[in-house]
């Protein structure tokens, strides 16, 4: 039995009967989640890490893409972790789904290097010391980068990833520069991009990127997304 907190409630998610757990209170999936998840290429028996998983949202409708995935999730919200691990329960994937509670930049200390196939990642995209900070702790870290930046992240994917293996980001378009150089520092090419417009006319405010470790310098700029 699945015991839930006062401010949490399970929500269908339309997809082979999965459902997942969130807080009134804190970080929700948006429709960034969606987007990069329609991105992700991934093979049968990858082994993929979410970087930041949240809630969980990633490695629960990417579990049933393909065959004998095994799925990490990393998230530094003691709330959101707990949260995360029991949607997991919920739809029985503890074998194949682990999330794991720690800050990225300990992730020496919980993973050897190379281990896997794919890296995922909804970073925070907002700078300190620009915009207004949400009053909610959980929505702030998810937003900004409080408990780390976006150097964090790729530093630690390329910790994580094997030779060849593939990174697949969502990020603000106005920011795409400062993706592409923090890719290159740690030797991740990227390899496809994909803009996301709000609507037609109208300039992308959204970036999917798929990159590869080790990777050769060629870069595919794919039909956009039109949001609305």
């Amino acid at each position: 039995m699945i015991k839930l907190s006062n401010n949490e409630k399970i929500e269908d998610l339309g997809d082979k009967g999965l459902k997942i757990i969130q807080a009134s209170d804190s970080y929700r999936f948006s429709v960034d989640s969606i987007f990069l998840l329609n991105f992700i290429r991934v093979k049968n028996y990858e082994k993929i890490i979410d970087l930041g998983t949240g809630s969980g949202i990633i490695p629960l409708l990417l579990f049933g893409k393909r065959k004998g995935l095994f799925i990490y999730g990393i998230e530094i919200q003691k709330n959101l972790a707990d949260m995360a691990r029991k949607s997991i329960e919920l739809n029985k994937l503890q074998n194949h789904i682990t999330i794991i509670q720690e800050d990225l930049k300990n992730i020496k200390d919980v993973f050897k290097n190379q281990q896997f196939d794919v890296v995922v990642s909804n970073p925070p995209y907002i700078s300190i010391g620009q915009g207004k900070i949400n009053p909610s702790s959980s929505k702030a870290i998810a937003r900004h980068e409080i408990k780390g930046d976006l150097e964090d992240i790729i530093s630690a994917s390329n910790y994580l990833l094997k030779n060849k293996g593939r990174i697949y980001l969502i990020y603000r378009s106005a920011k795409l520069i400062k993706l592409l150089l923090a890719l290159k520092k740690y030797s991740i090419e990227p390899k496809v991009v994909k803009f996301i417009h709000p609507r037609q006319g109208k300039n992308a405010n959204l970036v999917l990127l798929e990159g590869i470790k080790g990777g050769k310098e060629e870069l595919k700029i794919e039909d956009p997304i039109f949001q609305y």
